[in-house]
């Protein structure tokens, strides 16, 4: 009886280490590939026509009055200013574009954050969709009265008014910006 269970216990020894060949040669495979891409990510440089976020933002205001004329005078707005801002920084079209939006909804008083979050929410597949500019980038959206953009105060106004937060992305030589304000 005891023989068998000898036998049995042999089989069983066996077939654990056919498992933890198994498990041994497959973590071999493991590190060697993660070796592989860790070493391939390390040397590997950014393309140069890579995009950088650049952290100076500006404003475009949407009051009501254009707000209200739709769509494509939303859309002239934004191209305007896009371009007079590019201008500005001596960056070309080619190099750069916007990246990130926030679509600020005016708040009247009496009112909490939430309801121009609410209104910027509403209106804001009518303005990504007002520019070629705006369809494929990071959208989000606030509510408020005043917000701060490149440590400035301005006002976005009451419910109606509007302000676009534009962020630009850059390719080309490193930024020389001051993140830290």
């Amino acid at each position: 009886m005891s023989r068998g269970f000898g036998r049995r216990r042999q089989s069983e020894d066996g077939a654990g280490w056919i498992y933890a060949d198994l498990f041994l040669a497959l973590m071999i495979v493991g590190l060697g590939s993660a070796a592989v891409t860790t070493a391939g990510a390390e040397s590997a440089k950014p393309p140069a026509s890579s995009f950088r976020l650049s952290c100076k933002e500006f404003l475009i205001p949407l009051p009501a009055s254009v707000v209200g004329r739709g769509k494509e005078a939303i859309g002239k707005k934004v191209d305007e200013s896009v371009a007079a801002e590019l201008a500005k920084r001596g960056w070309q079209t080619e190099q750069s574009k916007p990246g990130l939006v926030i679509l600020a909804g005016g708040v009247s008083a009496g009112e909490d954050a939430g309801k121009g979050d609410g209104r910027a929410q509403q209106l804001s597949s009518t303005v990504r969709a007002s520019s070629e500019l705006l369809k494929t980038i990071e959208f989000r959206t606030i509510g408020a009265r005043g917000i701060s953009v490149n440590g400035t105060r301005t006002t976005v106004g009451s419910a109606g008014n509007f302000g676009l937060i534009v962020y630009l992305v850059y390719a080309g030589a490193e930024l020389l910006e001051n993140c830290a304000q």
